[in-house]
């Protein structure tokens, strides 16, 4: 089921809070916990029943080794068999078919591809049920009750597609009796991070769908513009799209007065590519830091090491996003790229200039804009779907040629919204059609900037005026997504 739907905003979600506080209103509290895992299966199921046992199974078993510690069973054996479990489970579902089709290619082997069903949110229940199994291991975790772990797993604003959350931030919230009455300012809250999260999903990415599908499936023809506006338009899809989904997340967990952390710190005002990736799904980060990259000794161990240690993170990050050598290579770009910044701050002996004062200074800006090129160029290996797709895509993006193929590009445009003036110029002006779709595409992008140079929708929240205009605002932008909804399309990081 997806946030962006009929059937989850005007069904699913007022049934769920509906049976959820008035269970708790009575002090039903352990069939509300029951109704409320009951509604995020059936949330999960919706998209295709099939996933369902996989992701009970994995419950159970993650459970089962909680229980193990909790008898006394050797943390060591818990942890290393949670470990191989879990990431077999992973390994199995999301890369058998990548790493038969390499051993086939290296070998000269015939295996047989099983084309496996992915399924959907399996890379981030998997990493959140071993974080927490890592930390029943190394005693950082309590055994919980077997309804206050399902709720953990399963509470389904950010069950699909993140944020990774520790089961610290969430079971002693299910835990304290005080939130499980209705309060009206948290419930405020949560819907003005369901409308903005909303509307940077279908108003802005959903927009630049059409377009950005275009200029990776006709890579061949694109000329250096249309290469151009292709990957930014991309690049602010990956954002607003991702973003939006974790600031509905955020905002369906106040609704049940349930706090779900941040993923998003507007990262692409970084000047740096160290300090984006500080801002960008901020919980992946918080993972591979706490379980791979401190275990591997951090920055504690000189200079090659802290170097290696990066690259082993960044190549792990990209092939979690998928099973492609794409993936790999962009986050190995990511790697390198964060490796010569701590190279170069090694070597620099001005490291106590003032940050402020760089902060305010031209320098800093262009900082900033080589960070987002750079972050923009390395995407390209991102959306493509092969290697070779992605060195023509740089190969057309540098050809320095002209041939008005952006026009046909931004043809493709699609915003049920502006039907009814897309209609009356072809109707008026069909000669114009092209260049109105060209000059939409170009506000869509405009918007888009002016969002990113904002403040983050945490920040707006907050610090709100609650009044007839800020409603006013609210109001506007969910009627304008719900008429935009007739072009509903799935989140990007589900496929992750």
């Amino acid at each position: 089921m997806l946030f962006n739907s009929f059937i989850f905003i005007f069904l699913f979600l007022p049934l769920t809070l509906i049976g959820w506080y008035g269970l708790n209103k009575i002090h039903r509290y352990k069939p509300a916990q029951i109704f409320l895992v009951a509604m995020s299966l059936w949330f999960y199921a919706y998209f295709n029943v099939s996933y369902l046992p996989i992701i009970l199974v994995s419950c159970f078993i993650n459970y089962f080794f909680s229980y193990l510690i909790a008898k006394g069973i050797s943390a060591k054996a818990v942890c290393t068999a949670g470990c191989v479990v879990n990431l077999g489970i992973l390994g199995y579902f999301k890369y058998y078919d990548f790493f038969v089709e390499n051993i086939n290619a290296v070998l000269g082997m015939n295996f047989n591809l099983k084309h496996i069903l992915l399924p959907l949110g399996i890379s981030f229940f998997t990493f959140q049920q071993l974080s927490f199994v890592i930390d029943r291991c190394t005693g950082r975790a309590p055994h919980y009750g077997f309804l206050e772990y399902m709720n953990f797993v399963t509470f389904f604003p950010q069950l699909i597609a993140g944020p990774i959350v520790l089961h610290s931030e969430l079971v002693p919230q299910f835990k304290d009796e005080s939130k499980k009455s209705f309060d009206t300012d948290s419930f405020a809250q949560g819907i003005a991070f369901f409308v903005l999260g909303l509307s940077k999903k279908v108003l802005l990415a959903d927009s630049l769908i059409r377009p950005v599908e275009y200029a990776f499936t006709h890579v061949t023809g694109l000329d250096t513009p249309s290469a151009i506006l292709g990957i930014l338009a991309y690049t602010f899809e990956l954002y607003f799209d991702f973003s939006g989904y974790c600031d509905m997340a955020v905002g369906i967990g106040k609704m049940f007065r349930i706090e779900i952390p941040d993923n998003f710190d507007s990262p692409y005002k970084s000047a740096s590519v160290k300090e984006l990736w500080r801002r960008w799904h901020i919980t992946l980060g918080r993972f591979f830091t706490t379980y791979v990259y401190f275990p591997l000794g951090g920055n504690r161990k000189g200079t090659v090491r802290t170097v290696i240690n990066t690259m082993t993170v960044f190549l792990l990050s990209g092939l979690w996003h998928g099973a492609n050598w794409t993936f790999v290579i962009w986050g190995a770009l990511q790697g390198i790229a964060i490796s010569f910044e701590t190279l170069r701050d090694k070597l620099r002996k001005d490291g106590k200039t003032d940050k402020k004062q760089i902060k305010r200074g031209f320098m800093y800006r262009v900082s900033q804009l080589l960070t987002f090129c750079y972050f923009a160029l390395s995407v390209i290996f991102f959306r493509s779907d092969s290697v070779d797709l992605a060195i023509t895509y740089f190969k057309q993006m540098f050809s320095f040629c002209y041939s008005g193929r952006m026009f046909i590009m931004t043809d493709t445009l699609k915003c049920p919204e502006l039907y009814m003036v897309t209609k009356l110029i072809s109707l008026k002006a069909p000669q114009l059609v092209s260049v109105a779709n060209f000059i939409i595409f170009m506000l869509i992008m405009l918007i888009c900037v002016i969002a990113l140079a904002g403040r983050r929708t945490r920040v707006i929240v907050e610090n709100a005026k609650w009044g007839i205009g800020f409603g006013f605002v609210l109001a506007f932008l969910f009627v304008w997504s719900v008429i935009a909804l007739s072009g509903v399309s799935t989140f990007l990081y589900f496929n992750f």
